[in-house]
């Protein structure tokens, strides 16, 4: 759920069609077709993975797959999954990361990309380690708070979108980075915004651009387009830019870095975060507070 589930969308993206395993995210208290059983030729791993390691969602999971009897390996920095995946001699991966289970993504993402790899279902090397890790440092180098705002993108960004409604779209393997955009700016932004994937959208969102045109006054679409994309992921990229401006709505399209894959993803989590850590501060907000979450809790504990 949350921060901790977000990696596994981003790891899906990174295999891509060409993987020969089918990744499924689950944000839920249960898992359907989950058939398990002892024997490793079902081919089903299921990879549990919550920060906190207390998230009710993920623990009723675990305990449906402890039922099942399907392979599990585990993701998280301790807790009571961490104590129960022990004690059912559950391989433990552990995270060890100071924060939010947000600001854990690249911890998580890069463990699960290397057990994805070990399993044969994504191919990650080396080099397009350090390839990513270095797009992620530069990155940081144009976005990050010493850097004035003439000179910052993601600073020049959030005071541009602050007050109004953001919507992300991405495709390819920028689908998952959407939604992360969305939940950073919901989450440390403390703004709206929604995503929705490409080409998904236009076959219906955007016959909704014409219509509430106090609300398209008030709205900017962020565009997460990957580089060297796919000729017709392209083309639904330039028709979606070319219909928002058409409806008078605010859009930016932002490419990902030159380089594979894990390089464009690792990178653009960066901007992503440090946009909507700028919207928080812009909005008076420590970023790190999430009290709609906090009271959101208590209630259910009433």
């Amino acid at each position: 759920m949350g921060g901790s589930a977000i990696a596994g969308n981003l790891a899906a993206d990174l295999a891509g069609l060409s993987s020969p395993t089918s990744i499924r995210v689950v944000r839920d208290f249960e898992i359907s077709g989950m058939t398990g059983g002892p024997d490793p030729k079902s081919g089903q791993l299921l990879v549990v993975c919550s920060f906190s390691g207390e998230t009710e969602e993920t623990l009723a999971m675990f305990h449906q797959a402890r039922n099942t009897g399907v392979a599990m390996a585990v993701i998280t920095s301790g807790g009571t999954l961490g104590r129960l995946a022990m004690e059912a001699g559950v391989p433990v991966m552990p995270v060890d990361a100071p924060g939010e289970p947000r600001s854990a993504v690249g911890y998580n993402l890069m463990l699960l990309a290397s057990l994805l790899d070990r399993t044969g279902a994504v191919s990650i090397t080396d080099e397009e380690v350090d390839e990513a890790v270095a797009a992620a440092s530069l990155m940081v180098s144009q976005v990050g708070i010493e850097t004035p705002a003439d000179r910052n993108p993601a600073k020049r960004l959030a005071a541009d979108l602050l007050g109004g409604l953001t919507l992300v779209y991405g495709g390819g393997i920028f689908s998952g980075m959407a939604l992360r955009w969305k939940s950073q700016i919901n989450e440390n932004g403390k703004s709206w915004a929604f995503a929705e994937l490409l080409p998904e959208l236009l076959h219906n969102s955007v016959e909704s651009f014409s219509g509430g045109p106090e609300i398209g006054q008030r709205t900017t679409a962020l565009l997460l387009k990957p580089y060297l994309a796919a000729p017709p992921l392209e083309l639904r990229y330039r028709a979606l830019g070319e219909t928002l401006t058409g409806a008078g709505i605010k859009n930016r399209t932002f490419t990902g870095v030159e380089g594979g894959p894990l390089a464009q993803s690792l990178s653009m989590i960066v901007l992503g975060d440090y946009l909507s850590y700028y919207m928080g501060l812009l909005n008076g907000i420590n970023p790190s507070d999430t009290p709609g979450i906090d009271l959101s809790k208590q209630r259910m504990t009433e």
